[in-house]
């Protein structure tokens, strides 16, 4: 018979005994059970439906415990296993930025449902969650969450749930049989990345000076006297390593980050090549140099001539510019610095883009087409789309971008894949049935 007692907190400890061991110790397993204190309307429950629903689930407890069934998820919190996940396994095996966003998911997973047993997760209550999450609003209140935020929160969950099995404290992950995909309100794909069209003409935008408009204003001289500017155009020539810098991001797909850590001697300059084998990214506040995301991550890409153009050039002005700073100089060899030579922040690339892009539609001809404010990692999935749609096989894009295998390729990119499949259902048509009629 099992053993209730209940807890301050409104939970209560079911305890099941199940013999003694080889030195008369008495065996028992324990969980703890919080119902729900409303009705599916809001209403409250009342004492007896509640003990009733304790009772109940006493009972199918110690019918676990009894046949065997029971495993070592139905004692152990959500909460309480979140941390020996952490301690255990996640600091040992993911990159400080990945535990950092585990350790931001499973801050708000523990106040979402932390109490329940890590039995009681099953798929139904996890789909539901699925399903609130996409309709919860962002901290700051503007909008709801987006799917790419929602999917890597439950992509977190998933994988915690992934190594409880592993572990042997529950049988299977519920998170397998939770469906989450698109809908109509969710941002479409397209807008992610530059058409073969808008690509050659921000290509074209870098090699022209940006059309600033300056109103009219007041200034003082020395002396104290108010003169007045009059309104006026003036046009700045976009920075040789940003221009180094989107030409590399756009011909090669590589990370923004992968490429902010790039040194001078990862770039062969005789074989036309680029060694990626680290990355940049911002961990508590800090930004901070890590080895590559994963194995596949570490390659070696080739580039074209106009590449390795503008490398030679952006090389020989930086090496020029030091020597006018003289001491001032901080870098240690990085191919993209700051004003004092040392390695380029975050942010500077980020902003630079929507820079150009945003100036570009404002000065635009009538008839030229507008650029969309895709973001910086958009060139990536710029790059890996038009080589899908120009017939390059999925395995040498794979490679290229660092994925960890092909089937990552295959999911972010289905859109090209399927307007793939498209053409070449259009090329069987027109060469099997040329010259007949529908």
């Amino acid at each position: 018979m099992a053993y209730i007692k209940k807890k301050k907190n409104g939970s209560f400890l079911i305890t099941v005994s199940c013999g003694r061991d080889s030195q008369d110790k008495k065996i028992t397993r324990s969980t703890t059970y919080r119902p729900d204190p409303l009705t599916s309307k809001g209403h409250p429950k009342t004492e007896s439906t509640i003990l009733k629903e304790v009772n109940t689930y006493a009972a199918s407890f110690e019918k676990k415990v009894l046949s065997g069934e029971y495993t070592e998820g139905a004692a152990m919190t959500f909460e309480e296993y979140s941390v020996k996940y952490l301690e255990e396994y996640a600091v040992h095996t993911q990159a400080p930025g990945t535990l950092e966003n585990t350790r931001a998911a499973i801050k708000i997973f523990t106040e979402d449902f932390g109490f329940m047993a890590l039995e009681n997760l099953t798929p139904l209550f996890l789909q539901e969650y699925a399903n609130k999450l996409k309709h919860q609003k962002k901290a700051s209140g503007d909008g709801t969450l987006s799917y790419v935020t929602v999917k890597r929160r439950l992509a977190v969950l998933s994988s915690m749930l992934s190594q409880a099995v592993r572990w042997n404290l529950i049988r299977q992950n519920p998170m397998e049989r939770v469906t989450f995909r698109k809908d109509s309100s969710d941002i479409d794909d397209k807008t992610r990345y530059f058409t073969q069209e808008q690509a050659e003409i921000f290509l074209d935008v870098l090699e022209n000076p940006l059309k600033y408009s300056y109103n009219s204003r007041q200034r003082r001289d020395s002396s104290g006297k108010t003169y007045q500017i009059q309104e006026y155009q003036a046009e700045r020539d976009i920075h040789l390593q940003l221009k180094f810098f989107f030409h590399l991001s756009m011909f090669t797909g590589c990370r923004r980050g992968e490429l902010i850590a790039l040194h001078w001697s990862d770039i062969d300059f005789d074989n036309k090549t680029i060694h990626i084998n680290k990355n940049v990214c911002r961990v508590k506040g800090r930004t901070i140099t890590k080895t590559a995301k994963t194995k596949k991550s570490v390659r070696t890409v080739t580039v074209p001539d106009i590449v390795i153009d503008f490398a030679r050039q952006w090389k020989a002005a930086q090496a020029r510019y030091r020597l006018s700073i003289g001491s001032q100089w901080r870098g240690e060899d990085f191919v993209f610095i700051r004003s004092d030579g040392s390695q380029m922040g975050l942010e500077t690339p980020n902003r630079a883009f929507h820079r150009i892009i945003k100036n570009y539609n404002e000065n635009r001809p009538a008839e030229a087409p507008e650029l969309p404010m895709i973001t910086l990692h958009g060139l990536r999935h710029t790059a890996a789309t038009l080589l899908i749609g120009q017939g390059v096989n999925v395995k040498t894009v794979s490679n290229r971008l660092g994925h960890a295998s092909t089937s990552t390729t295959m999911n972010i990119y289905a859109h090209a894949l399927q307007e793939l499949d498209r053409s070449a259902s259009d090329t069987l048509e027109n060469l099997l049935l040329k010259g007949k009629t529908s």
